[in-house]
């Protein structure tokens, strides 16, 4: 469903369009307290510290992509408001052709530099076996969060904020699934 923000009240379409927003990062966060729950309680304090010890790293390429992404709906959005399709199109394969190779780069980097990084961030010998394997999932994750948040960009620059939330929970109640699923076996 996309929604035309220049017509009607200004108030009413903006909360329309953030409601989804909202609820999108209300169901993160909740997703992120039964993660930290789930591995304290079913894999250790060395598990939770080898999360903990990651999150620095994760989050920081995952906040390259995002910014990537949400500044390529920046440019969606200046196209499907002047109804460019031409240029909207130009501008979806460059941004995305630009960003796969950032996300590939970024993996590599990462993975290679790893020791490095682990002298960096300062983690304990004691955690560094279990930071390494998370890692090293997370990496192949990474160009998930790419896709996941490169499509979500473009629905929102064309005023869709809806689709992606339904997709965003399908995802969690799958993991959430899974994960509980792990727990009890």
């Amino acid at each position: 469903m996309n929604r035309d923000l220049s017509k009607g009240s200004v108030v009413k379409s903006m909360l329309l369009f953030a409601i989804p927003m909202i609820l999108g990062d209300l169901l993160q966060q909740c997703y992120n307290i039964a993660d930290t729950l789930i591995v304290g309680q079913f894999l250790g304090e060395k598990a939770l510290a080898a999360v903990g010890s990651s999150f620095t790293l994760m989050t920081f390429i995952t906040s390259i992509i995002l910014g990537l992404c949400m500044g390529s709906g920046a440019l969606f959005s200046i196209r499907f408001g002047q109804r460019d399709e031409n240029g909207l199109k130009e501008d979806i394969c460059a941004s995305f052709l630009f960003i796969t190779a950032v996300t590939i780069l970024l993996n590599i980097i990462a993975y290679i530099s790893l020791s490095g990084l682990r002298t960096f961030l300062r983690v304990p010998d004691e955690v560094w076996g279990d930071m390494k394997e998370y890692l090293f999932v997370i990496f192949m994750g990474i160009p998930a969060v790419f896709l996941y948040n490169y499509f979500a960009s473009y629905l929102r620059a064309i005023g869709n904020s809806v689709i992606h939330l339904h997709f965003w929970q399908c995802h969690q109640y799958s993991i959430l699934f899974l994960t509980f699923g792990l727990s009890l076996a």
